[in-house]
């Protein structure tokens, strides 16, 4: 894994029209899975994982005479499909391009190399952010670099949160959700019956929402505890508590240290050691 890349060289403001337009075509290429790989109960088919060696967030492998992934080069706005090795097999950059056209690309190519016709793919059934590419305007490269900017921020959220992972018995692989556009692991802390009733600490990175438009690490407690005492935390992180109950390391905080990936380690092992306390109830 290569090492932490410098946050920062582009003003997280100026984050949001890339933001919106990779969340749409990340739902071009989360179709692939939808529809070509085994059903799982959480629906983590859908999901992507970080490759850093494709520089893109890929699917799970699809069984064909030559097999595939499904991914989307963030810094391009390039959707790929990649061999085993993450060599790209077929690749549209969608800069220029439409929704329809990207959809289209992509079923003649799954078409191509699995011998066969497929049903259409399924198009984003929830509700997605407001951007002219979902009513037909067609996908904008014009500055490179804000798109380059957010590969960096998944590359480094992926570097720390697998070490998170790999830290705690249990956690769930680092994945990529195509509705939030979240890269997340989720550490359980007591099992419940089903995933409601069990005790959990989310952590992630959002590139942005509509609540926070810029990027942030967060850190959250389920179930949310009432009343709760929030205690200090480290990293320079602070409490989101408007909508939803969590620790939060905002982008213009982490773009400042000194040492980023220092600070993000601090805000996490601050983070998640406070969201324990707050479900265990100590």
């Amino acid at each position: 894994m290569s090492g932490w890349k410098s946050l920062g060289s582009v003003d997280s403001r100026h984050l949001v029209n890339a933001r919106l337009q990779l969340h749409w075509a990340a739902q071009v290429a989360s179709a692939v899975g939808k529809q070509l790989l085994p059903q799982e109960p959480d629906f983590s088919q859908q999901s992507f994982e970080w490759s850093e060696r494709a520089g893109a967030l890929v699917q799970g492998q699809v069984e064909a005479a030559r097999p595939f992934r499904a991914g989307l080069k963030l810094a391009d706005l390039a959707l790929s499909l990649l061999d085993r090795m993450g060599s790209p097999i077929a690749e549209l950059p969608l800069s220029g391009r439409t929704l329809d056209e990207a959809y289209g690309w992509l079923q003649t190519e799954l078409e191509r190399l699995l011998g066969r016709k497929l049903e259409p793919l399924e198009r984003p059934g929830a509700e997605m952010p407001a951007h002219p590419v979902g009513t037909g305007r067609r996908f904008a490269l014009a500055d490179s670099g804000p798109f380059a900017e957010l590969a960096r921020w998944f590359a480094d959220a992926d570097r720390v949160l697998r070490e998170v992972q790999r830290m705690t018995p249990g956690a769930s692989p680092v994945r990529c959700w195509p509705h939030h556009f979240d890269l997340a692991t989720l550490l359980t802390v007591a099992a419940g019956d089903s995933p409601e009733t069990a005790r959990t600490v989310g952590v992630g990175l959002s590139p942005g929402d509509g609540g926070r438009p810029e990027p942030y690490f967060y850190v959250t407690p389920w179930p949310y505890p009432p009343s709760p005492q929030l205690p200090a935390l480290g990293g320079g992180g602070l409490w989101n508590t408007e909508g939803w109950l969590g620790a939060i390391l905002e982008a213009h905080t982490l773009a400042s240290a000194h040492d980023q990936e220092g600070q993000a380690r601090e805000f996490l092992v601050s983070a998640i050691a406070a969201c324990r306390s707050l479900v265990e109830g100590k």
